[in-house]
Formats: structure tokens, sequence, C-alpha cells
């Protein structure tokens, strides 16, 4: 299996590379190909932003817009997607033994597309410019949207704007979308991202597949014309329509999770952004004291590090933990030698979710109150519990930064907790991590948190298939000072690792089912 996972690791540094070759060797060549389709895309997207009934259809039971397929076809497909889907097939060199693969009705047995499109409307506490930069800046979207962007690169610059203006910018990146939970595939895709200036408030990020230029066979989702529109409100406000629409192929999710659209719904990506950009709002604000901004652009760092170490992408080589009856409870190792902010040494992640018959709801609200910690964390069992600080949202009180001291007792000094707790339309986050009491001091000075190391655990609580059910994820990232090696997990590391995921399932049911 390692080395399964090293050569996936391969395929997709070398798809990377050879995408950036295309990109900057035959820009030329392909230049005037992904322009023409960035632009339609663009126009697409403005449309399908501005219109109502009947191309979008309220889906009362989602709470959000979905698309009228029929509709959207009538108005946008230039062809049949069965003569798409051939004209594909032919284009990459397929012969008669992969036409053949499509049946009398015209659908194809191999690779079957959904089409997965969704609509919402927020209003943002940023300028439409600032959110402009914001999206073009790979590093910085990544960024913001930690929880939905596993991995982003930017392969190239096609266009650029004048002076500074990213109005006509055309670019072209590679990206992977998530689930927070490693039992779900992330969806890698290639897409040109294209930015418009409408009118002087008004503004569209369209993004759109390529695989029509760069074809591979190997992606099993594509981009359709998606991104936002962006709209100057009073002064310091946006209005962002958002428009999700992907072509999902041979989707293959594990049974205990519901269709993905509710992952990788428009409102997801609204709810996210209005979250962070009230962050950045709180952050800026002058009466913020430096301890507070210092906690919170600690948190910040520690649910990025969690986000990216939850999902299930070829940069995380989970391998199932070897003890019989625990396939799905996954386990990786990691070497850190001087990456900043994290610890030193070998780190252990464990992870997995597990279907439980209580209402997200519920679960959400017993894992974010830090007096529960006692109920299920081993190492705090039964322990006194106190807060020392709490930072919460002016939007919604559920999205907050807080400090809890589990007090010492005779055999243990005291351990103070950072936590996070938010939710981004599909799922609710809790995370935390144990941090040294003269670290957290120097936090409270209204010091610079940024030496300060850190690993993120905690939990996303995810939709189950009725409102009764949820989906659990739990991820754990431990470090292991008799590990010198990470390609090397001995026995009792395993034991150990498996004993903690158990534990805590056990405690966590017995105290949210009662």
């Amino acid at each position: 299996m390692e080395d399964l996972l090293k050569k996936g690791n391969v395929n997709t540094i070398k798809r990377a590379s050879d995408l950036l070759m295309s990109v900057t060797v035959c820009a030329e060549t392909h230049k005037a190909k992904i322009m023409g389709q960035s632009f339609t895309a663009s126009e697409e997207l403005r449309q399908m932003a501005q219109e109502r009934e009947p191309l979008w259809v309220f889906d009362v039971d989602r709470s959000f817009e979905v698309l009228n397929c029929h509709e959207y076809n009538r108005r946008f497909s230039s062809l049949d997607p069965t003569l798409e889907e051939i004209i594909r097939v032919i284009t990459m060199g397929g012969g008669p033994a992969e036409l053949s693969n499509f049946n009398e009705s015209g659908c194809k047995h191999v690779q079957p597309c959904e089409s997965e499109a969704s609509r919402a409307i927020g209003v943002v506490s940023s300028n439409p410019i600032s959110l402009v930069n914001m999206f073009m800046d790979v590093d910085e979207w990544s960024r913001i949207f930690s929880n939905i962007v596993s991995k982003a690169q930017n392969l190239g610059v096609l266009l650029k704007g004048q002076q500074g203006n990213p109005d006509g910018v055309l670019q072209v990146m590679v990206a992977d979308f998530q689930v927070p939970s490693p039992l779900v595939k992330s969806r890698e895709m290639c897409f040109a991202r294209s930015c418009r200036q409408l009118d002087f408030d008004t503004w569209v990020v369209a993004d759109v597949s390529l695989e029509n230029i760069f074809p591979n066979p190997t992606v099993k989702c594509q981009r359709r014309p998606s991104g936002c529109l962006i709209q100057a409100l009073q002064e310091g406000l946006s209005m962002v329509t958002w428009v999700e629409h992907n072509a999902v192929c041979n989707k293959l999710v594990h049974t205990m999770f519901v269709k993905p659209v509710f992952a990788f719904s428009a409102k997801r990506w609204i709810s996210s952004l209005e979250r962070q950009c009230d962050r950045i709002a709180t952050l800026t604000k002058p009466g913020l004291g430096a301890s507070a901004k210092s906690l919170l652009n600690l948190a910040e760092r520690m649910v990025r590090g969690f986000n990216a170490n939850i999902c299930s992408n070829q940069e995380n080589a989970w391998r199932p933990l070897p003890i019989a009856g625990a396939q799905d409870i996954l386990i990786k190792t990691s070497l850190n030698i001087d990456h900043p902010g994290i610890p030193c040494g070998v780190s252990v992640t464990i992870a997995t979710s597990l279907h439980l018959h209580v209402q997200q709801n519920d679960v959400f609200d017993f894992l974010r109150c830090e007096q529960n910690r006692n109920k299920w964390d081993i190492l705090s069992y039964g322990l006194a519990i106190r807060d020392i600080i709490r930072i919460s949202s002016a939007r919604n009180s559920t999205d907050c930064v807080s400090v809890a001291l589990v007090e010492p007792t005779e055999n243990r000094r005291a351990v103070a907790y950072l936590h996070e707790s938010f939710c981004d339309s599909t799922g609710y986050y809790v995370v935390y991590a144990p941090i040294d009491i003269s670290a957290m001091d120097h936090i409270m000075e209204g010091k610079n948190s940024e030496n300060v190391s850190i690993l993120g655990s905690g939990f996303a609580v995810l939709p189950g298939k009725s409102d009764r059910e949820s989906i659990l994820t739990i991820g754990f990232q431990i470090m292991d000072e008799e590990l010198t090696r990470p390609e090397y997990l001995p026995p009792q590391s395993v034991l150990t690792a498996h004993r903690l995921m158990k534990e805590t399932i056990s405690l966590i049911k017995t105290a949210v089912i009662s």
C-alpha cells in the first residue's frame, strides 16, 4: 500500500508538472482557446448569478437554490451531453472498445457523470476589490477556504491586469476540494480562473475546467462555469452571489455519507467566506487588544493545520490501522524538521468517521462546550475545567475562540486548551490543541504567536441520511517522542492509537446518547 501511495504522489506531481509545462511552453498554442473558454464561462456565470426562476429552484429540504437542469441545458448547452462525451472519448484517442461502453439509451457504463449545481447569496464584511484580490491570490484563497480547499497551486498567469488592477487577469490553477473526513476522497481539478469588472461596483470571478484542452482520463470531476458575482453595497460591505457547478464522474463515496452535493454546495462557500471576512474585520478593529489578536491568529493556524491533515488526498498517506475490525480507522505519520509553528519530530495522526443516531446540532453543542471536555477526553476525564477567555462572532455565537484550563491535580500539571468552534452550513467543527502554560502566558501578554508550536485535533460533525442522524469525524494529532522514522510505526504505537480512538468514541457515544 505504501508503494501505491508513493506512486500516487508521483503521479500528482507529474500531472502538475506536465500542466505547468503545457501552460508555459505552449502558452501561445493554447492561450486563445483558454481565453475564449474563460470568457464564455464568465458570461455564463454572470447570467446564472443574475437570473431567477425557472433557471433556479429553491430546495426546501436543502435550504438553498438548485439548478433546473432542463432549463440550463436549453439555455446553455450547445451539444447533447452524450454527444459531448463521445467527442471527448474520440479526442482522447478512444477506440471502438470505449465507445461500446455507451448503452442503447446513450448512457456510458464507465464513469457516469452527475451534475451538482447550487446557488447562494450572502453579505460579507469586505469591499469588492479586496475580495477579488483574495480570490486571485491562490495562497490567500486556499487559506480563506481551508475547510474546503485542501491544496492549491497556480500553474501560470496567461493575462495580467494593468498597474495592479485585477480586471482581465487570467490564470490556470489546480486544486483539491475536500470533505472533512479521511474516508472521502478529495476532488482534484484543473481550471482557468478569470476576473472581469462589469461596471464600477460589480465584478465576476469565474472558474472553468480545462480538461478538453489538457485531457486527463484520471480526473473524476470537472468544474463547469462556477464562481461568484460581487456587488458593492454600503462602504465596507459586498453582496456575493456564489454559483457552484460541477460534473462528477465515477462517484465513489463511503456508504455512510449522503450525496456530496451538500458538501460542495454554494451555501458552504458563502458561509465560509462570511465567517472569514468577519474574522478579518475583527482583527483590523481598532479596539481589539493585542492578546486577542494573537490568540485569533494562533487559532486560525491551528484550524488550517487540522483541515489539511484530516482530509483524504494524495499527499495524506493514510493507512488502515493494522488491527482486525479497525479498517475505518486510518493512521499516518509525518516528520517535521524545520517547519515553523509545528513541533519538531515525528507526529502521528489518527482519524475516522462514524455514524451516530443523534442530531447534528446536539453532537456539536456537546463537543463545543469546554465544560464537557472531562466527559470525553481521556486525559481530562473527571477533572475540573475553568474558562479563561472567550471571543465570539457577532454574526454567529457558535463561531467562537476560547481558552479553557484543566485544573492541576497531585499527579498532573495544569493544561490550557485553545478551542475554536464554527460551522460552514454543511459541517460543524470543533478544533482544539493543548498549549503550554508559559506559551499561553506569552500570548495573553499580547506577544506574537507565530513561533508557538501547535498541532490541532478535533471533530467535524456532518449531516446524516436523516435529520435525526449525523456523521462524526474524529482526528487526533500527537507527537510521538519515541519515533525517529516516520515510515516505521511500532506495534505499541498502533495499539496506543487504537485505544485512544476507541475509548474516545465510547465516551462520546455514552454522553451524547444519554
